[in-house]
């Protein structure tokens, strides 16, 4: 028995020894594909393995890391400063990737000297969480990484100094920033291979002109409060996403919003469009495009009202606007029921490509579910069409809008509805139990926020890894 276990012994050495005599650039990539917690608990393995933990090129304090090394709900900022610090200042060689997730701790923490000490190490990535409940302001060492690429924030002061811009960078993310700026050329100034722009929920451009001329631009994403909106659409967008929920005093002219839609509409490349809130109502007035790029696929129709006969009558017309469309996604934000009888649609109108719809309705009201029902109807080729809840409906409106579905004529034969089972949410959802990522896929560029987190600190994860 002692032999055996003794050759078992000697052969989990050998086997350590094999990936030992691995080359060096492999084992870094190893430990680089480590969470950053474990990596660090083998570095105390062997001299090799410290060697290697103090040179991998890609640090993630994200909120897995700290979830499992502070193990509080708000931790204290020294010790949180701590952590950062040591494993940071001990590192040897460039570190092209950093993210980092402040977690809300006690007092606000300085990250001035940790964004000297990467700008100094030929920083390529770049990505800040801030989960502290105010906006934490970057050091100006940040403005200096002239080989940065890739740029994420959240819930930070951005104040660029007069400087030269980031030459190299291809993809900028601002949510929930606070821009310090006269002009959005201030921001993606000197970008020339800027290729993804997000600007989800920034401040500070309330009253101002925000125009957006990026040759290279392939990703476009715009969700925030200003005065008006002039972009150059490039030749290269593939996806484009425009969203005010929020009307300044000095909102965009309806005459340009319409033509920035046409243009996208109509672009050579475009794929996947999103409208929300103030362009939703541009388009639903005008209620149709003269003309759409066959290319465009994907679209989505976001933060819709249904409560009048026009509503209805817009929201058909605006879909059929887009004939050659592979999926739809629409979510609305208030409607009312209206008598059947005056609720009608062109029952010879075909969307020959929809494969794939979700709606996202408010209370199952006759005008949303006629809204389902025309889909169903003009889809042929129809594979899934999936029903979400906004707000809990009554067992009675539950059982009646499922059974209208099972009434209601589809055109194809294969199509599968998915309708949720009656639920009963939660008045106030559990405190941090959140999750907030930044995503790059063109269909979801913006933030989302998960509150089914097993944890309850999933604040931030990095999905480009």
């Amino acid at each position: 028995m002692h032999y055996t276990r003794f050759k078992k012994r000697r052969s989990l050495n050998n086997q350590a020894d094999k990936i030992s005599d691995l080359p060096r650039d492999v084992l870094i990539r190893i430990m680089e594909c480590l969470p950053l917690r474990d990596a660090a608990r083998m570095s105390v393995l062997s001299r090799m393995w410290q060697s290697i933990w103090t040179s991998i090129p890609s640090l993630a304090f994200d909120a897995h890391f700290f979830a499992r090394v502070l193990r509080r709900s708000v931790p204290e900022t020294h010790q949180f400063s701590s952590i950062v610090s040591k494993i940071l200042f001990q590192h040897e060689g460039s570190i092209l990737k950093f993210t980092l997730w402040v977690p809300p701790v006690k007092t606000c923490p300085d990250v001035t000297q940790w964004i000297s000490f990467l700008s100094r190490s030929g920083l390529r990535e770049f990505g800040l969480c801030n989960m502290y409940h105010t906006p934490l302001k970057l050091s100006l060492h940040l403005f200096s990484c002239d080989s940065l690429e890739t740029l994420k924030l959240y819930n930070c002061i951005y104040s660029p100094p007069n400087f030269g811009g980031f030459p190299r960078l291809t993809s900028l993310e601002l949510c929930r920033v606070s821009i310090v700026c006269r002009t959005l050329k201030d921001v993606i100034g000197s970008c020339p291979a800027l290729q993804n722009l997000v600007l989800k929920n920034f401040s500070g451009m309330e009253d101002r002109h925000l125009i957006i001329d990026v040759p290279l631009l392939r990703n476009l994403v715009v969700d925030g409060a200003f005065a008006s909106l002039d972009v150059i659409v490039s030749e290269n967008l593939v996806s484009a996403s425009f969203v005010l929920q929020k009307l300044t005093k000095n909102c965009p002219e309806e005459g340009n919003s319409y033509d920035l839609i046409n243009s996208l509409a109509n672009s050579s490349k475009l794929e996947w469009l999103c409208l929300g809130g103030h362009f939703c109502k541009v388009l639903f007035e005008k209620q149709s495009l003269p003309n759409t790029s066959p290319k465009l696929k994907n679209l989505e129709l976001l933060s819709l009202h249904l409560n009048d006969l026009d509503d209805f009558s817009s929201a058909i017309s605006s879909i059929q606007s887009f004939p050659n469309i592979e999926t739809l996604d629409i979510s609305v934000n208030t409607s009312k029921n209206l008598d059947k009888n005056v609720l009608v649609y062109d029952l010879e109108f075909t969307l020959h490509h929809l494969r794939c719809a979700n709606i996202g309705i408010w209370s199952a009201s006759s005008t949303e579910l006629k809204l389902i029902e025309f889909l169903l109807a003009c889809s042929p080729v129809l594979e899934k069409l999936s029903i979400s809840l906004t707000t809990p409906l009554k067992q009675g409106s539950h059982s009646k809008m499922s059974t209208q579905l099972n009434r209601f004529r589809r055109a194809s034969p294969k199509v599968e509805v998915i309708c949720p089972e009656r639920k009963v949410f939660p008045k106030k959802l559990p405190h941090g139990n959140y999750s907030v990522s930044f995503t790059s896929s063109p269909a979801s560029q913006h933030i989302s926020i998960d509150s089914s987190s097993s944890d309850g600190a999933e604040y931030y994860s990095d999905t480009s890894a």
